[in-house]
């Protein structure tokens, strides 16, 4: 009898394990698949509206304004409401325009908290994996209607005070929502307004 009970139990773990295994490369077969898709677009502009929502205010701000990206590393946002503000990346140089006109020229590589969160934008709209991991933990899912979410969860130890996870929502090759939880408890999403592409 315990020698039946061994059998079953060694075959039921086989199968687990098979099964397990099917999961992960069906997941990383759907990470590449979208992420092909994202790095074939070579420009994209839209409208995006942000909550940030802040746990100790017990308040939320809306912002409105524009996003750009152009293969393979510049990232723009323009804050048009509440106050006009501008951020660009392009490489590893960040340019911040504030509504008052002062303007600030950083190099990423000297702020890594900065760095590692531009690099959740570009990588996934680059679509490239090496540059997220290079980062981040990254996991993937399929929803409903076609809809993918890939979740990023810091592995530098100091970047996880800052950063709980940063969770990108699409269709097919699109970005439509970024929502960057905080470790404080505050929360931003950001909800990209149909974006037009090119290729």
């Amino acid at each position: 009898m315990m020698k039946i009970n061994n059998i079953v139990r060694t075959l039921l773990w086989i199968t687990l394990g098979v099964l397990f295994s099917s999961v992960v490369v069906a997941d990383n077969k759907g990470l590449n698949f979208v992420l092909n898709k994202l790095s074939a677009i070579k420009k994209i502009s839209a409208e995006f509206i942000e909550i940030k929502t802040y746990s100790l205010l017990n308040d939320k701000i809306k912002l409105t304004g524009q996003l750009e990206y152009i293969a393979p590393d510049i990232l723009i946002k323009k804050t048009i409401y509440p106050n006009a503000e501008y951020f660009k990346v392009n490489g590893d140089s960040l340019t911040i325009k504030q509504a008052d006109g002062e303007e600030h020229a950083l190099l990423l590589s000297n702020y890594p908290l900065i760095e590692i969160f531009v690099e959740a934008y570009r990588g996934v709209l680059s679509g490239d994996l090496r540059k997220l991991e290079q980062y981040y933990d990254v996991k993937f899912s399929n929803g409903a209607q076609s809809g993918w979410t890939i979740k990023l969860t810091p592995t530098d130890e100091e970047a996880l005070e800052y950063i709980d996870t940063i969770i990108i929502n699409g269709i097919g090759g699109t970005v439509n929502k970024v929502s960057t939880l905080e470790s404080g408890g505050d929360r931003g999403v950001l909800t990209i307004k149909k974006p037009a592409s090119k290729k």
